[in-house]
């Protein structure tokens, strides 16, 4: 008898035999102790072998010892691991290293592990505050939709202040006895609020999953869920492969979030892996899709609704080969509060109390205060200023090991790169000439914040960036300052618009709207309307309505007109006719491909070469019903060279995913 061992490294399953004496012992998911290169590892069986052709001079080892009465892994979850290894072009081994904890293979000191309470609302300050709310009606009717059957993947497009965190609540209460629900959100920021109203809820069979958690704390999370004490887990992308055995319902909370892929080791879309699951899995989980700003991939695979039918472009991802995605709609905010008013202000003519800020918006949150309410504002770059340059003659510090400028941060007095984290501290005198007129360009979140500061001394100010909730709790305590009325201006990048929900935030700003706005990328369109939209989203959620200003040197974008009006059907329509124009997703799939090398010379026999295969392929006649893909480059990546390797990257383009991969 021999069985498959996976190993989280870079590899497929081992083959190892499994002694007589432990044949009864051995299950699909166990973890076991084998003998690997000149030490012993933990490894979990993925599957058996009765029958193997052996390799002349291959001496196969036994397995040791089974650490596991009941599977560690259930057959489902494994079926998943070997999926997204194979469609993400990576190795199982690989995917079983993003799906468990640090330390659940790593030895037994790990198994009675000493761990701190998760930092949400202590038991006492959350128990018996639940109160009950009357659902809207459009709230009810997405209820309905969704419990009454018994599989599917629902859109819940809802405006910003809708209420779509109590219809996933509710439709996790309505699950049948035993079943458990997993709820996605799109990074740790939000955690803190979502976790704080599930608790208020679920009590504490609500569990946590995120990198913020000491190493301990993730693997007392896991282990709840494997052992069914939870019914709710909530977290962040890697949480997609939590170990629940009786799934019942996964909600995908902000599910057009860049955040959900994975773009460094294993390259995967956690909304994706939750599709497939919701197939693997014998409960045949129910899916609820959330966002006031869905991806236009999801829209399109949507029946009715404001999108129309259409056809499918999930491929192996999507849920429903026949029924694709189901609209549900939320178009009222709670109470029938209005949306904000939107201003966007053309800085080219627009007033200024200060080179950065418009009188409008000074004038916006002197008044906001005087009236005890709060505000909020994004600028999408951290640090003082994007680079510093010498006003004699033109010196910039640059990143020696990437194609980028080093920021300068005031508060460290420091220039860093945020690609490859390079720190150090400049010269007083320019390393070029001598000078010393160093000139501060461009604008960070520092920088904002002394700004307003000075204009406003009487406030207090809290600065939402990575560089202040690197601390264990800094989200947590930030979002809570807010809440208790602490603070009365948040500044920050993209994390302060993201699903928090603040009653007394009426006023909301971007600063520099145009950075979303010019990056090479055919989806900063839709990036920049569902950045907008959210950041506006914060407005006006409580008593009082909601103002939102947006300063841009750009105001005649197309974008800009469609955040005004809060009309997502309208930006839509105008989106997708020009992805259909130029062929991009969803009407066809892309594949890009990067190549890295820290010498730089290498490139020149590769790209020789790859330009020989490609012109190789285009002149072949492939027979039906094989098409080849359109395949652009290659070429210097945007972002020539980073973290010490030069890199060169080309496109595949096509409609058949199998084709391209």
């Amino acid at each position: 008898m021999y069985c498959l061992v996976l190993f989280p490294i870079d590899s497929e399953a081992f083959i190892y035999v499994v002694p007589q004496y432990l044949a009864s012992q051995v299950k699909i998911g166990a973890r076991v102790i084998v003998p690997f290169k000149n030490s012993k590892k933990i490894g979990v069986i993925v599957g058996f072998e009765n029958v193997i052709k052996k390799r002349e001079g291959i001496i196969l080892k036994e397995i040791e010892a089974v650490l596991d009465e009941s599977p560690l892994l259930s057959e489902n979850l494994i079926k998943l691991i070997h999926w997204v290894g194979n469609y993400y072009i990576s190795t199982s081994g690989v995917v079983l290293k993003n799906a468990l904890p640090a330390g659940v293979l790593e030895g037994k000191k790990y198994r009675k592990p000493r761990v701190t309470e998760y930092p949400g609302l202590a038991p006492q300050s959350w128990a018996g505050r639940e109160q009950r709310l009357e659902l809207t009606t459009e709230q009810e009717s997405a209820l309905m939709s969704i419990t009454n059957v018994d599989s599917g993947v629902f859109l819940l497009h809802g405006v910003t202040g809708s209420g779509k965190t109590e219809v996933y609540m509710r439709a996790i209460e309505a699950l049948p006895e035993g079943a458990e629900a997993l709820v996605l959100v799109p990074e740790i920021a939000l955690t803190s609020q979502i976790v704080d109203r599930f608790r208020s809820h679920f009590g504490e069979a609500v569990a946590v999953l995120h990198s913020g958690l000491g190493v301990g704390e993730r693997i007392k999370e896991w282990w709840r869920i494997r052992k069914g004490e939870v019914r709710v887990a909530i977290g962040v992308r890697s949480a997609v492969f939590a170990p629940f055995m009786k799934l019942g319902l996964i909600v995908i909370d902000e599910e057009h979030e860049a955040t959900y892929k994975q773009s460094e080791g294993l390259r995967y879309n956690a909304r994706d892996v939750a599709l497939v699951r919701a197939k693997i899995e014998p409960y045949r989980p129910k899916i609820i899709l959330g966002s006031a700003t869905p991806s236009m991939e999801v829209c399109f695979s949507t029946r009715g609704g404001p999108f129309g039918n259409s056809k499918r472009v999930f491929a192996e991802s999507r849920y429903d080969r026949e029924g694709n995605i189901f609209y549900l709609g939320l178009t009222k905010r709670i109470d029938s509060r209005p949306m904000p008013e939107v201003q966007v202000l053309d800085m080219k003519i627009e007033e200024k109390e200060t080179p950065f800020f418009s009188k409008k918006i000074v004038e916006a949150l002197k008044e906001a205060h005087i009236k005890g309410h709060q505000g909020i504002l994004m600028l999408n770059r951290r640090g003082y200023s994007p680079f510093i340059i010498c006003g004699d003659c033109g010196y910039i510090y640059r990143c020696p090991h990437c194609s980028i400028t080093l920021t300068y941060h005031k508060d460290k007095r420091a220039l860093k790169c945020h690609y490859c984290g390079l720190s150090l501290i400049p010269d007083e005198k320019c390393p070029k000439c001598g000078g010393i007129k160093f000139r501060y360009i461009g604008l960070g979140t520092q920088r904002v914040e002394e700004e307003l500061r000075e204009l406003f001394p009487e406030l207090h100010l809290r600065r939402m960036d990575r560089d202040t909730t690197r601390r264990k709790l800094s989200h947590y305590r930030i979002i809570k300052e807010m809440e208790n009325g602490a603070t009365n201006l948040l500044i920050g990048t993209q994390m302060v618009a993201r699903g928090h929900d603040l009653p007394s935030v009426t006023v909301a700003g971007i600063v520099f709207a145009d950075m979303a706005l010019n990056i090479p990328d055919f989806r900063s369109g839709e990036r920049a309307f569902q950045l907008f939209t959210q950041l506006c989203g914060r407005a006006g959620r409580g008593l009082y309505p909601g103002r939102v200003f947006i300063q841009t040197y750009e105001p005649e974008h197309y974008v800009f007109e469609y955040v005004k009006n809060h009309d997502y059907a309208g930006f839509y329509k105008k989106e997708i006719n020009l992805r259909r124009e130029l062929g991009y997703p969803p009407f066809n799939r892309l594949i890009r491909i990067i190549l890295s090398s820290r010498d730089k010379k290498v490139f020149d026999e590769i790209i020789e070469d790859l330009r020989f295969k490609i012109k190789d392929l285009k002149n072949s006649k492939p027979q039906a019903p094989f098409k080849l893909p359109e395949i652009l480059g290659p070429v210097p990546a945007p972002m020539e060279r980073l973290k010490g390797y030069w890199r060169w990257h080309l496109l595949l383009k096509g409609k058949d995913s199998k084709i391209l991969r």
